[in-house]
């Protein structure tokens, strides 16, 4: 638990670092990314932090469909939803596949993620929309880190396939945030 911990502690170093390059015209902030890849993560630590990533972004997006006041913010909670389960699918099921075996992460959010969520549930309705946007861009920035830097440098092969294939998705994800967010969703 300390190490997972520790993993999400430099996860928000590695987002002010990476902003301050961004500020500064670095090559991630022609890419849209604002982190650099989180390398070096053990695969029990890739499998519980995209696991709570994953129930994170399926809850918050749950409460988009039933507080959200614009359709493009609930049709992009759908898109969430969706996508989400089938990375949590394929994460579930790469486990069995692991060597050393991975365990199942739990079914609890980290309180940092239970906070972004009851903070969500408190906003008000002239808020939602815009508070929701604003976790999903900085979780998607997060997991984008998460996956690429397992993608790369990961030590399971199973795994790695499931960060390669998730690496697209919050790239997409990152992309309808952003064009959301410029339009006004």
């Amino acid at each position: 638990m300390r190490k997972f911990l520790i993993c999400i502690s430099s996860i928000a170093l590695a987002g002010v670092s990476a902003g301050a390059m961004a500020q500064d015209g670095g090559a991630m902030a022609s890419s849209g990314m604002t982190m650099p890849p989180m390398m070096g993560t053990s695969s029990q630590n890739y499998v519980a932090m995209a696991a709570d990533s994953d129930m994170y972004e399926v809850q918050s997006s749950k409460l988009a469909l039933t507080k959200a006041k614009a359709k493009a913010t609930k049709d992009f909670a759908r898109e969430m939803i969706a996508d989400h389960m089938k990375t949590t699918a394929s994460l579930m099921a790469a486990l069995p596949k692991t060597q050393p075996k991975v365990m199942k992460p739990g079914k609890m959010l980290t309180p940092a993620n239970a906070a972004k969520i009851a903070a969500l549930r408190s906003a008000s309705a002239a808020d939602f929309d815009a508070l929701y946007m604003q976790q999903q861009a900085e979780a998607h920035q997060a997991a984008w880190a998460l996956h690429k830097g397992y993608a790369t440098d990961g030590q399971d092969p199973a795994l790695r396939q499931v960060a390669m294939g998730a690496v697209p998705i919050i790239e997409k994800h990152i992309a309808h945030a952003k064009s959301g967010a410029m339009s006004g969703m």
